[in-house]
């Protein structure tokens, strides 16, 4: 599609006159890093796409023909500023013709009214406070060059051997389309009001106390163990492969359980008979240790069952005296202690948006509220109120001899003994154990919940609005009731609300539990899926051990966002929650989730079939997705080589994910570890598509944990005159290292060969890297000084790993400037910023060169580039979330660390604002919205309005 731009913003050349010259703005006299534009020529308009003016010094107008040339150019430019911003973007134009005015009098010689346009033009200007650079005028780092002679480097660095124009626009210095579009445009679409349906549709026999109901669609979200539309059906998970002579409990297998094996989640306990039944066991617990190994076909009942000092019977008090076991190694997620049992917060989705109870990942809403995070509120008001525990299901459960395991509550087991001993029949003993366990056993949770129940009831009998937690205002509303007796005689009364949106407008789909946090309950290892944890205080702990937290983080962020509209007709985008880091992290972790047979044995066949079914379930249940053929629907991708196994519909949408391999140096699956090849996936299903389309996706940086040292110090401004290294890199570097990896194909082999050439520390055969310097450090992990060394180095190596590896992340987080080794593989939002301006990319070719390449830089534009570095790394970081976290912290009056403070008052967009500024741009550009082609601040199909319309 041809794309029209107005010629105020046209990348073409400007009508040119005899004298001053106009040339694009590709070939532009090139500033040297850090200085501005306008140092060396009057006006510019490079930052804003389109073409330099340069006047030389004493330079006089050639006669009237100039004057009137310029006129003209004028008029144009004036008529393109009218057409390409609406009455919304008055002052903008009003800039524009100051600035286009200013043009006009450079060529005509007035420098009277080049002062007066230019009086106007920071009049028009300050007014408008366009972020903190005036859209991209002045200021260091809106272009940068290469240094040096570019012949030493030939096509080895893109920083570049062509000039690059950056539009700084927040802070970064952004491609120029995309910056001129943003710095024009986005400040014209304030947050519109929307309104929105409070659902209220019942779910059939309000899902048995065994799921979240969506009021929306009337359907029930079943926690792990339970089907069926009411979640009334058991579905039981083994946690043992089956048994056999030679394995007394089945092969190994993650979940692998010597005692009680809950078959509602596959995780193991001690059970009945024991002195302490709701004790986790995590293998290798209960099994013989032996020569220094475990042994898994044999089992260690005494070690696990001895009357006084068994790891299921032994006193708290006394401890548990034995050798190394693995017992005690607590990974079902809230439990801690020495022997599991001490009862601590769980990770939830947001925590439940403080509307509901956390358990294990599944949230069991308030009433009024529902939802993945229970953050959706509803006008419908169940008949009856689950009880459910937090620690095990209210269900049967047997134990490793197979017999009943009566508690059903916490403490349940010595009540249902109580009841026995008192005589009765079963059915009157368990009766009698769940009234009895209802009425004494009261724990923090369940009363805590009470109490909100009983204040609600006494605020709607006063007439007052019901509280909806101390977090996310936008989800507050007043209170919508209706009565048991018009809810059984369907009569739901709904209601709606008016609220504040801010475009881009995001609807994220409520998608069965099997896709979401089905996978959150039954995790087998508690860090896998989460970004944080919780500690003996309950304190927030995170995870310094997960790079695949992107997709939690994102999540997150959006589902107490602005952005986040429940009103599907309305919405710019539809954002697809299904949980593919966490459903591949599970592969083959129990027998019910094994990629044995049609999997072929590979992680990603297994996670690709989720996403597919999960694309079945929005075709069938809603209309949006056929409306474009998914190409506004957003997916996350968060594994190592991201997108390269999406199925082939799924990848018609937006793709989210760290992987920004175009193809067009690696065309096959890059990781050495095997269960995650792409290639075995069947073209049927996956199509022959690439991983990574740079006209459409986004690559997105990796989740990284809050640092309390890395804020309180600010490493990433510690400026060059501190950074005496050239040059770092820390990690795996292969079969040659001490605990490298032994494929040949690990990192497509470009951290073997970087070693080859700059090792600083000795192989296993004693040699240092053929050109190694002293100024050079690249060593194998692990490195226990990490985060110094980073911020000690000038330039900091970007290799890949099994596919993605989150070194930009940590070059940019502590302030070291990034240097790109990998060919046709984009990084974090490479495709929307001007990477020239803060990193240097070298061809995996040109390894020999790489220290001679970076010599090649001054330290002026080091310094340059190190600045603009430093504006940018709030973009690489997930502050929406983490800052999310500590409100629910400190309104539950817990204590946050001091960092906090420190991160709050930090300027800057994180990783999540820039995607929302991407994907806002994108509405406008992508050739797919408009047949006719994108145009500027232009919204197809949708009058400039502060009002959309009701949802149904």
């Amino acid at each position: 599609m041809p794309t029209f731009l107005p010629p105020l913003f046209s990348r073409r050349p400007a009508l040119q006159p005899a004298a001053p010259t106009l040339r694009p703005a590709a070939t532009a006299p090139i500033a040297a890093p850090g200085t501005s534009f306008r140092a060396f020529q009057p006006i510019t308009f490079s930052q804003r796409g389109g073409a330099i003016a340069e006047s030389a010094p004493g330079a006089q107008p050639r006669g009237p023909r100039a004057a009137h040339v310029a006129r003209v150019a004028l008029l144009v430019a004036v008529a393109g500023a009218l057409i390409a911003c609406d009455l919304w973007g008055l002052q903008l134009w009003n800039r524009d013709v100051a600035r286009v005015a200013q043009v006009a009098q450079v060529a005509q010689g007035d420098r009277k009214g080049q002062a007066e346009s230019q009086v106007m033009l920071q009049a028009v200007e300050e007014a408008m406070e366009i972020g903190g650079d005036r859209g991209g005028g002045s200021g260091e780092g809106t272009s940068h060059s290469s240094p040096g002679d570019s012949s030493k480097r030939g096509s080895s660095s893109s920083s570049s051997s062509s000039s690059s124009s950056a539009v700084v626009y927040r802070g970064a210095p952004w491609k120029a389309d995309v910056g001129t579009w943003l710095v024009e445009c986005s400040e014209q679409f304030l947050d519109v009001t929307v309104g929105e349906a409070l659902f209220a549709h019942a779910c059939p026999g309000n899902c048995s106390g065994n799921g979240v109901c969506n009021h929306e669609l009337g359907e029930c979200r079943c926690r792990h163990g339970y089907s069926g539309p009411d979640c009334s059906q058991l579905h039981l998970h083994q946690c043992n492969l089956p048994a056999s002579p030679e394995w007394p409990v089945g092969p190994w297998v993650a979940s692998i359980c010597p005692a009680h094996c809950d078959t509602a989640t596959a995780l193991c306990f001690c059970g009945n008979g024991t002195r302490f039944p709701h004790r986790s066991i995590t293998h290798p617990c209960g099994f013989v240790y032996r020569n220094h190994d475990f042994v898994f076909s044999e089992v260690d009942t005494d070690l696990l069952f001895h009357a006084h000092t068994g790891y299921c019977n032994a006193d708290p008090l006394v401890g548990f005296q034995r050798d190394y076991t693995g017992c005690g190694i607590c990974e079902v997620d809230g439990y801690l202690g020495p022997f599991c049992d001490t009862r601590v917060e769980s990770f939830c989705l947001n925590q439940c948006s403080l509307h509901g109870v956390c358990h294990r990942g599944y949230c069991e809403c308030s009433d009024g509220f529902f939802g993945i995070d229970c953050s959706v509120p509803s006008t419908f008001t169940p008949h009856v109120l689950s009880t459910m525990p937090h620690d095990l299901p209210r269900r049967r459960l047997r134990d490793h001899a197979g017999g009943a395991l009566e508690a059903q509550e916490r403490g349940g087991g010595a009540v249902a003994g109580v009841v026995a001993a008192a005589g009765g029949t079963a059915v009157q003993q368990k009766v009698g154990a769940a009234a009895v366990a209802k009425s004494q056993v009261k724990d923090f949770d369940s009363s805590r919940r009470e109490q909100q129940q009983q204040q609600r009831q006494q605020q709607q009998q006063q007439g007052e609005a019901v509280p909806t937690g101390h977090w996310a205002r936008w989800a507050q509303r007043r209170a919508f009731r209706s009565t048991q007796k018009e809810q059984r005689q369907g009569k739901h009364v709904g209601g709606r609300r008016w609220v504040r949106r801010r475009p881009p407008l995001i609807y994220i789909y409520d998608l069965p539990a099997e896709f979401t946090f089905n996978h959150l309950e039954a995790r087998k290892i508690r860090a896998y899926c989460t970004t944080r944890l919780y500690g003996m205080r309950n304190e927030t702990l995170y995870n310094h051990f997960q790079l695949y937290g992107m997709e939690v983080a994102v999540l997150e962020s959006l589902l107490a966002s602005p952005h986040r509209t429940t009103n599907a007709s309305a919405a710019d985008y539809f954002f697809v929650p299904v949980m593919g880091g966490c459903i591949t992290a599970r592969a083959d972790d129990s027998p019910g989730t094994s990629m044995q047979g049609r999997f072929k044995n590979r992680r990603s066949y297994f996670a690709a079939d989720y996403y597919q079914r999960a694309l079945e379930h929005i075709r069938s249940a809603y209309p949006y997705w056929d409306r474009t053929g998914g190409r506004d629907h957003i997916w996350t991708f968060p594994w190592d080589e991201g997108a390269c196994s999406a199925p082939q519909e799924v990848f018609n949408g937006i793709m989210l994910s760290h992987w920004g391999n175009t193809m067009a140096a690696h065309d096959h699956s890059t990781t050495a570890y095997l269960l995650d090849s792409w290639h075995d996936i069947p073209t049927a299903l996956r199509g022959r598509h690439a991983c990574f389309d740079p006209l459409k996706d986004v690559v997105m940086p990796a989740f990284k944990p809050p640092s309390a040292e890395h804020l309180r110090e600010r490493l990433w401004l510690n400026p060059v005159e501190n950074r005496r290294r050239l040059f770092f890199f820390g990690g795996n570097l292969g079969l040659n290292f001490t605990h490298g990896r032994p494929e040949a194909n690990y990192s497509m082999g470009i951290r073997q060969r970087v070693a080859l050439y700059f090792a600083s520390e000795p192989n296993r055969h004693g040699q240092v890297g053929l050109l190694a310097q002293p100024d050079v450090v690249v060593q194998p992990g692990p490195i226990y000084d990490y985060a110094v060394q980073l911020s000690q180095s000038r330039f900091c190596g970007v290799l890949p790993g099994d596919g993605f590896s989150a070194r930009m992340e940590d070059s940019l987080l502590h302030g070291c400037i990034p240097v790109i080794v990998q060919d046709g593989i984009e990084l974090p939002f490479e495709n929307f910023l001007d990477y020239p301006s803060f990193t240097v990319r070298v061809a995996e070719a040109h390894i020999p060169n790489l220290v001679t390449i970076l010599q090649s830089f001054t330290d002026d534009q080091v310094r340059a580039m190190q600045r603009a570095a430093s504006r940018v790394w709030m973009r690489w970081f997930y502050r929406a979330a983490v800052l999310l976290e500590a409100g629910r912290q400190r309104a539950q009056g817990k204590e946050v660390g001091e960092w906090v403070a420190d991160l709050e008052g930090m300027e800057g967009d994180d990783a999540v604002d820039t995607l929302m500024q991407i994907l806002h741009m994108k509405m406008f550009r992508d050739a797919w919205r408009r047949q006719e082609g994108p145009i500027m601040c232009s919204r197809e199909g949708k009058v400039p309005s502060n009002i959309v319309a009701m949802s149904k």
